[in-house]
């Protein structure tokens, strides 16, 4: 089944921009002011984010979000050209062939290996990057996916930035 629009989202350093294009035509743009560096008190100052930091985030994310829900067509394709969303599908995808997607529950799996290590669990064990940017883009990145019904995201060809 073709998707009757497309959604590109860029997760920024302080704003997050989501376009919708029609297939029938017509655009739809939104700017939320959540980013890698703007989750409510700022940036997340440890790395990894401690759970409290974590906890403040998500709860800012889904109040930027949670608006959007009744003005997301139903069904749309979610795409990027994000640079950190590559950096997320080599982690969860090394070894298999998966072309360009990320399902939700992919995203979900990173973000639980994330919040075990805000927790204590050693972070070379999970094989992530430490780095509070790579864990707020998964953030904002997951609870967008879930609060507006994306299922899966799509990466564009680098060209496409």
């Amino acid at each position: 089944m073709v998707p009757d629009a497309r959604t590109r989202i860029a997760i920024g350093t302080h704003e997050t921009h989501l376009i919708t294009e029609f297939l029938r035509g017509g655009v739809r743009e939104w700017m939320l002011d959540i980013g890698t560096q703007a989750l409510g008190e700022g940036p997340f100052r440890r790395e990894p984010p401690t759970p409290l930091e974590l906890e403040n985030a998500i709860e800012h994310v889904e109040n930027a979000v949670m608006p959007l829900l009744r003005q997301m067509p139903p069904g749309s394709q979610l795409v990027t050209a994000d640079a950190p969303a590559r950096e997320l599908h080599r982690l969860v995808h090394e070894r298999e062939a998966h072309g360009a997607l990320l399902l939700i529950d992919d995203i979900e799996q990173v973000f639980n290996q994330l919040v075990a290590v805000s927790l204590g669990r050693p972070a070379a064990s999970a094989g992530l990057p430490v780095r509070a940017e790579f864990a707020a883009y998964v953030l904002i990145l997951r609870e967008t996916m879930h609060h507006l019904g994306f299922a899966s995201l799509t990466l564009l060809p680098v060209s496409s930035r």
